[in-house]
């Protein structure tokens, strides 16, 4: 078997995978929570995906935005998933390391900040490195512009999907390029990774506010 024909069917099992084990979270679904606690985080959990929407590359500022005012962009982006963040310092390092172009004049483009809402997401499941490289392929199929929206769109499929707010995922095509099926499974993981951290975040906030009724619900 070919190697690229090898890691194409890799990728798919890896997909493939997650449709199997992973299941949304909603009453109907096979899997019961037996603690009403339990379900109600769940429900808030599931209730953080349920309306999920990323600016189209289109809809990104016009005008540049300078460090502070591109970082409160990104991450308002993500408001309802914790973990999900950028800092200046980050920002200032990626810029350093040439994965992202210098401003101009001080200020973010609007091709800066996709990449930047590219790289919150990735940056949870991938060393920057290997985010290079998929920018390296992607980059060489597509423009900025095209690769932004198409993330925009994965990522509005995989996060609801991951979060229990939709029961469906759509399916790559046969013939998916292998930049296309590794975005799926970066895109995967990473919403995994907020499905967990929005879960214990909601979990720690439920043991705040009810430390003395929570035993008796177990």
């Amino acid at each position: 078997m070919p190697l690229y024909q090898f890691f194409k069917n890799l990728s798919r099992h890896f997909i493939n995978s997650f449709k199997s084990f992973y299941f949304p979270v909603d009453p109907d679904s096979k899997m019961r929570y037996t603690n009403p606690m339990n379900q109600e985080i769940h429900r808030r959990v599931a209730s953080c995906a349920a309306g999920f929407a990323l600016p189209r590359y289109a809809e990104l500022p016009q005008v540049g935005l300078y460090l502070d005012q591109a970082v409160q962009y990104v991450n308002g982006c993500f408001r309802a998933f914790p973990g999900v963040e950028l800092t200046p310092s980050m920002v200032s390092n990626y810029v350093k390391k040439g994965i992202i172009s210098h401003p101009v004049k001080k200020k973010y483009t609007r091709e800066q900040l996709a990449s930047l809402i590219y790289i919150v997401v990735s940056k949870t499941v991938l060393p920057m490195e290997n985010i290079q490289a998929l920018f390296v392929m992607q980059r060489a199929h597509c423009t900025a512009a095209e690769a932004y929206d198409y993330f925009c769109l994965e990522m509005e499929n995989c996060v609801p999907f991951v979060f229990g707010a939709r029961k469906t995922i759509r399916d790559l095509a046969v013939d998916a390029a292998d930049e296309k099926l590794l975005l799926r499974s970066t895109i995967l993981a990473a919403a995994n990774k907020m499905y967990l951290d929005s879960f214990f975040a909601a979990q720690r906030q439920e043991d705040a506010l009810w430390p003395d009724i929570l035993p008796d619900l177990a």
